[in-house]
């Protein structure tokens, strides 16, 4: 009897490893990068470990690189998928690379912060002042300088209206704390490190509020989900399972509780230092300041809108067709 049950056992534990095998190998594998510092890293890596990608039939394999590697490896085909920065995804299609965007993503949740003691309570209140930012290619930057050009009339890079400073982002910090710069506009990491000190820093700009109020809806080119069209026509179910998995990682992470679990296990590739920039994190998630995780006719459509709107305030030269780039799968 006792032999029996064994072997019994034993072939319990064979059929449950080959259905195991079985369900990895109906899993498409795919690799995907995420710029260290960014709560994009958060976003896969959660979404990887509550299982929601095994759930939409994907494989994630994460790989966490500086931002330099992480916005070099969609170009290079390195992924066929990225979170990537949707103004530069926008200029590779203007150069001839077959780009479509298929999910939401992460918006310019960056701000332009003030010193607290600062006399300047708006945006406009910074004309002729020092601009500080880290780069004037990023999406984000690119992003805030038209919808500033659109609702103050003000272009942070003519010299008639504000004096540049570019930094790196440490350093960017430290400018503004010393007052050798009037304004910051910096990393969405720093921007929260930012948030997370009322008593020395605020706000006097929010790009996504004035979006909303204009649009309904906040910017999503600081990184939509962009991938390589052949690739999507390959196989349409998997690239909707992909778009649905990472959305609905979104929307996990708004969850207070399961923010908390993501933190404690990613805070040191997400570049939160403390639970003050933590509790950012966690506020802004459950307000929805940070993800759109949604992509249907109604979010095409107003981001397109903020694409045209950026072309005629000189911002992008070209915008793609909306019909041709801006593919719903579900």
């Amino acid at each position: 009897m006792r032999r029996y049950t064994w072997t019994g056992l034993l072939a319990i534990a064979l059929v449950s490893f080959l259905a195991c095998e079985a369900a990895a190998k109906d899993l498409h594998k795919i690799k995907v990068t995420a710029g260290r510092n960014s709560i994009i890293s958060m976003l896969y890596l959660s979404g990887e470990m509550a299982g929601i990608f095994e759930k939409h039939g994907i494989d994630a394999d994460v790989d966490v690189r500086p931002f330099k590697g992480h916005m070099a490896a969609l170009p290079a085909k390195e992924v066929p998928c990225s979170s990537y920065a949707g103004t530069a995804a926008i200029a590779r299609i203007t150069k001839g690379l077959d780009f479509v965007i298929i999910g939401g993503g992460l918006t310019v949740m960056q701000e332009v912060f003030v010193k607290k003691d600062s006399p300047a309570q708006s945006i406009g209140d910074l004309r002729g002042k020092k601009y500080g930012t880290w780069s004037t290619g990023a999406g984000a930057f690119k992003a805030t300088r038209a919808v500033i050009m659109d609702g103050h009339g003000i272009d942070v890079l003519d010299k008639k209206d504000m004096e540049l400073v570019q930094a790196a982002a440490p350093a960017l910090l430290a400018l503004l704390g010393r007052g050798d710069v009037d304004s910051m506009f910096n990393i969405s990491s720093l921007t929260v490190r930012a948030a997370s000190q009322p008593d020395k820093y605020r706000s006097v700009f929010a790009p996504n509020d004035y979006w909303k109020k204009k649009a309904g809806q906040p910017i999503v080119w600081s990184a939509p989900l962009v991938c390589w069209r052949e690739w999507v026509d390959a196989d349409r179910d998997r690239a909707k399972g992909f778009a649905a998995a990472v959305m609905e990682s979104m929307r996990w992470l708004r969850n207070p509780k399961n923010f908390d679990q993501a933190e404690a296990k990613f805070a040191k590739v997400t570049g939160i230092k403390n639970k003050a920039e933590a509790g950012v994190y966690r506020d802004w998630l459950q307000k929805n300041k940070i993800f759109l995780a949604k992509w249907d006719k109604e979010t095409v459509d107003a981001q397109w809108n903020f694409l045209e709107m950026a072309k005629r305030r000189g911002v992008l030269d070209f915008v793609p067709d909306k019909a041709k780039h801006g593919l719903i799968l579900n």
